[in-house]
């Protein structure tokens, strides 16, 4: 009808004159111009494919750009004969629908109409979803161009789901969502096609998915449904919301949602490196009702036992101290999830159980603490690990690296031959700094020293057989757990030539300073006021040797005069005048990774994905890894960073 054709004709004026106003072109994009500042490697023949309209975008050629707006809606006047036949095929898809398939190419996975222009208009203005059309595809030449590496991702994902009604902002999001979705591998480590079944269940989420978040991100959020519900499937389980009504879907979304705005913000990390004056504070509305009439009940759950691990174990000794510390104010519950254990059901339970406190010791519990504390609101729940870049729950984690610095320089100074044995466990985020530390204390004592760097978690390799082999007998080792006697190999130790060892200087994490000082927030209701301060950011407690959280216990063996460089370092750096990181800091490869008048941030030591100059070693791909040891170095490996804002004073100063 012509009635419909001048309404189409409004809208299609409206958005010219939107766009001239905002210095754009009015008209639809015309691809023959795109491609020509391009160099397309291939085109290929994609048959006949639904095309979703959103992503119909422009025309192939000029010829008929200036008929339409850049919304599509004709801008023609009604009496012409283009007005009269929109208006015929209107009335002929409204009451026979699409007879013939529209031509068009595609680019950067949006779409360029060669034929069938007036069957898009007609088709984008009755508000349908998808048009049936021919497609052939125009591939460019791979660059280092950001947008067209991020489709050479898409062409990826789209050989594997034949999906292209989703496109992400952000490299990576396309593997992570097939990693989220489905997770099949071949024989080869490639992921499986999804079959027709699969395609249609996540085609229904993925249609829900986006009915929730669309009209909530409009005008506020830059991301797109598909970044969204990558983000939203690495915390929710794509099986079980898969089965939710669109009620359910709805509900986790919302409670998501502060998520997703500090998401497209930048998954900016903001690390406080001391207790804030804020947090100390005395609120005069508790954070949590009735605190001040009972006992403050804490959960501390662990990945591992304390006799298995060192890590659970230092965990332990700080929920005995802060036991110790604040007596019947508070009770705590030590909880190791089993193997067989479902770790959303033990938050669950915890919860359950009346914990108002919940420290969940383990990064590779991020994801379960995260879905906890978006279901329980009302509980507090932290997770110690060092790159977690959520708002609803803070991180924390200790600056180990201090502390290895100064058993370094006890390792330089000690050494009499050879060169100095490290062993590490996992590439993850920490362990690289402290590494590079330890590397870098030996150096500052001992210019010609090597540092010969094993990790016990790759397969087939024994470091203690490297270090015999290299007649290395001073070795910087693992900590102590519930296990070790004093008697034991622990820290940095040296062996001797009958056998024995003798212990020389050990690291110690002191988990109970952090947690009196986090539990005495919390106590006075100051805890909020961090969040007020940094505003909506991912918090990371990220304390040091300043806030008595690390220290390091050594000899008293050691000559006195190394003793007086120890207690000089361990002042210095105490009160922050000492930067382990201080220049000039060169790699392996003779790069210059810090300059002579400058250190290393905070920031920057998270970030470390290279070794000092002075290190004889490597750090080991996740394949090289044993099997144990592949769930965490997924979870935190060092092989992706995070953007970080530091505050590095007691009085809430950011530094970027």
């Amino acid at each position: 009808m012509l009635q419909d054709y001048v309404k189409a004709m409004k809208m299609g004026e409206k958005e010219y004159r939107a766009c001239v106003s905002r210095g754009e072109y009015p008209y639809l994009p015309v691809l023959d111009e795109i491609v020509s500042h391009v160099e397309i490697e291939s085109q290929v023949s994609l048959g006949l494919v639904q095309i979703p309209l959103k992503q119909v975008v422009g025309t192939y050629s000029a010829g008929r750009t200036t008929a339409f707006a850049r919304n599509f809606m004709p801008i023609l006047d009604e009496m012409s004969e283009f007005g009269s036949k929109w208006a015929d095929l209107y009335d002929a898809l409204e009451s026979e629908g699409l007879r013939d398939p529209i031509k068009a190419f595609e680019f950067n996975n949006k779409f360029y109409v060669m034929e069938g222009n007036k069957r898009v208009s007609v088709s984008k203005y009755m508000d349908a979803v998808t048009i049936d059309g021919t497609v052939t595809r125009m591939i460019p030449k791979l660059t280092d161009d950001p947008e067209i590496k991020l489709y050479y991702e898409f062409l990826d994902f789209y050989e594997k789901t034949e999906i292209n009604y989703l496109y992400m902002s952000r490299e990576g999001n396309f593997k992570k969502l097939l990693t989220e979705v489905y997770n099949k591998t071949d024989e080869n480590g490639e992921f499986v096609k999804w079959s027709k079944d699969e395609r249609l269940d996540f085609h229904a989420f993925f249609s829900s998915f986006e009915k929730e978040f669309a009209p909530r991100a409009e005008g506020k959020l830059n991301i797109t449904a598909g970044d969204a519900i990558c983000e939203f499937l690495a915390v929710y389980d794509y099986k079980e919301e898969k089965e939710k009504s669109q009620t359910e879907i709805r509900n986790d979304l919302v409670r998501f949602w502060r998520e997703l705005a500090l998401y497209d913000r930048g998954d900016e990390l903001t690390l406080v490196l001391n207790p804030t004056p804020e947090s100390r504070k005395t609120a005069l509305v508790k954070l949590i009702p009735g605190m001040g009439t009972g006992q403050l009940k804490i959960a501390f759950i662990h990945d591992k036992s304390a006799q298995e691990s060192s890590w659970t174990y230092s965990h332990e000794l700080g929920r005995k101290y802060v036991m110790d510390v604040f007596g019947e104010g508070i009770a705590t519950t030590s909880i190791v999830r089993n193997e067989d254990e479902s770790e959303d059901d033990v938050f669950a339970d915890a919860v359950k159980a009346g914990n108002k406190v919940i420290f969940a010791t383990s990064p590779k519990l991020a994801s379960s603490a995260l879905k906890a504390a978006l279901k329980y609101p009302e509980v507090i729940i932290l997770n110690c690990s060092m790159s977690l870049t959520h708002q609803t729950i803070r991180s924390y984690y200790l600056r180990m690296y201090e502390a290895k610095f100064i058993t370094g320089a006890i390792a330089g100074a000690m050494l009499e031959h050879g060169g100095i044995g490290y062993i590490s466990d996992y590439p993850i985020h920490g362990t690289t700094a402290e590494i590079n530390a330890f590397a870098l204390g030996v150096q500052m004592v001992n210019p010609r020293a090597k540092v010969h760097l094993e990790w016990s978690m790759v397969k087939d390799r024994d470091p203690r057989e490297e270090f015999r082999k290299n007649d290395i007998n001073l070795i910087s080792g693992r900590d102590l757990n519930a296990k070790t006697s004093m008697g034991q190999e622990f820290g940095l130790f040296r062996l001797n030539e009958d056998g024995s060892h003798t212990n020389l200087a050990m690291p110690v994490r002191h988990w109970g300073k952090l947690y009196e000082e986090i539990i005495r927030s919390i106590l006075r209701g100051g805890y909020k006021n961090d969040e007020n301060v940094f505003g909506p950011q991912a918090l990371n407690y990220f304390w040091g040797m300043s806030s008595g959280a690390i220290d390091v216990i050594y000899s008293r063996n050691l000559p006195a005069g190394l003793v007086r460089l120890l207690r000089t370092f361990r002042q210095d750096i105490r009160a922050m005048d000492l930067n382990p990181f201080s220049g000039p800091i060169y790699d392996q490869n003779g790069n210059m990774r810090c300059d002579e008048s400058d250190s290393l941030t905070a920031k920057e030591s998270v970030s470390i994905d290279w070794l000092n100059e002075n290190i004889i070693g490597y750090i080991p791909d996740i394949s090289e890894l044993k099997d144990e040891a592949v769930e965490l170095v997924k979870v935190q490996g060092i092989k992706e960073h995070t953007d970080v804002q530091v505050n590095d004073t007691a009085e809430g100063i950011v530094k970027k």
